[in-house]
């Protein structure tokens, strides 16, 4: 898992496919796009996934990156579930935040600490590599 990198992004506004899409531009082609190669993007069925606009976007962009779906409501192939799952036990399980900045804080305490030792989630991501 040396080669293994873990990208989020905060995101304030509500989340649509408008910010769905920036995510892909700015996250996975500008950090896992690389001349030669496509980025293969697994993704769960959340509607803004769905949408014209977001397949546009893909049909655009299918020289970078090739999509597939999971099959509705299989949450077990979805590797981000065991991810939100780990976050939830390091950052907010049995704790008490006073405000929302003190738990954004523990969030991307959280989350540094996974990019700066991504062998912590490898189990949790073993059986989908």
């Amino acid at each position: 898992m040396s080669n293994c990198r873990f990208e989020y992004k905060h995101q304030e506004e509500y989340f649509n496919y408008e910010t769905y899409v920036r995510f892909l531009e700015e996250c996975i082609l500008d950090k896992f796009y690389s001349k030669g190669h496509r980025v293969f993007l697994i993704q769960d069925n959340a509607s803004y996934h769905k949408k014209p606009e977001t397949y546009e976007w893909f049909s655009k962009n299918r020289k970078y990156v090739e999509v597939a779906c999971l099959p509705r409501y299989t949450p077990e192939l979805n590797a981000i579930e065991r991810i939100w799952h780990y976050t939830r036990m390091e950052a907010t399980h049995n704790r008490f935040h006073e405000n929302i900045e003190s738990l954004c804080q523990s969030l991307f305490r959280t989350f540094d600490n996974i990019q700066k030792k991504p062998d912590s989630i490898k189990g949790l991501i073993k059986p989908f590599c």
